[in-house]
């Protein structure tokens, strides 16, 4: 059996942003810390930041190759015309994800909802923690929404639940290519995709060792 072997970890505080890098081969893992926390993803090609992480392509190829759900994927695809697999889901504890959103707070959309303003989003979180990378707000296109309890409806519509996941869940993706990754803790204290409290995220990068 192999053997993961550390060789970068680091703490996501609450309602901020991360992003490192991940080798192809490496795998990244997405640590729940205080449980119940909502982890907004923006995946880009290293080498290429035009070819980013696409839902709509990961959901149907998901669903029609029998590999997984919008609550379960098994890959994740980067957007026509490229349609990569960048992505591959090793170890999933929560099974819990919004896979068929590609969208993350704003600070314009808090705004609509809530009349909120001078709050922190996933949209500065994330921008936040590319800008390093030269990757800036406008390139982010499609998100991952992890840890998200969503129930579907009939009618199209959906509503945001109280997620299930505890502290010792936690998301393993394989990179299959040169990965940027960025998560945000979702800042949002005001509903409950984080059960109405913000918690940190850990982020962890593993080098695969033979044993």
């Amino acid at each position: 059996m192999p053997r993961y072997v550390c060789v970068q970890e680091f703490v996501i505080p609450a309602e901020h942003g991360g992003a490192c890098r991940v080798n192809k081969g490496q795998i990244l893992r997405i640590q729940q810390i205080g449980g119940q926390q909502a982890a907004d993803c923006a995946f880009f090609n290293a080498d290429d930041a035009k070819e980013q992480f696409h839902v709509g392509q990961s959901w149907a190829l998901n669903v029609m190759l029998g590999l997984g759900t919008a609550r379960a994927p098994a890959q994740l695809f980067s957007k026509p015309p490229r349609e990569n697999l960048m992505l591959t889901i090793l170890e999933d504890t929560a099974k819990e994800h919004f896979g068929n959103c590609a969208g993350r707070c704003s600070t314009k959309l808090l705004a609509a909802r809530d009349n909120r303003t001078g709050v922190r989003s996933c949209q500065e979180n994330l921008a936040e923690a590319l800008a390093p990378f030269g990757i800036d707000g406008d390139d982010i296109g499609d998100v991952f929404n992890a840890f998200m309890n969503v129930d579907f409806h009939n009618d199209g519509g959906f509503t945001i639940k109280v997620p299930n996941n505890k502290a010792s869940d936690y998301l393993d993706l394989r990179a299959e290519m040169n990965i940027i990754a960025a998560v945000s803790a979702c800042p949002n204290r005001t509903g409950p995709v984080n059960n109405f409290a913000t918690k940190p995220l850990g982020i962890k990068v593993f080098d695969v060792v033979p044993d």
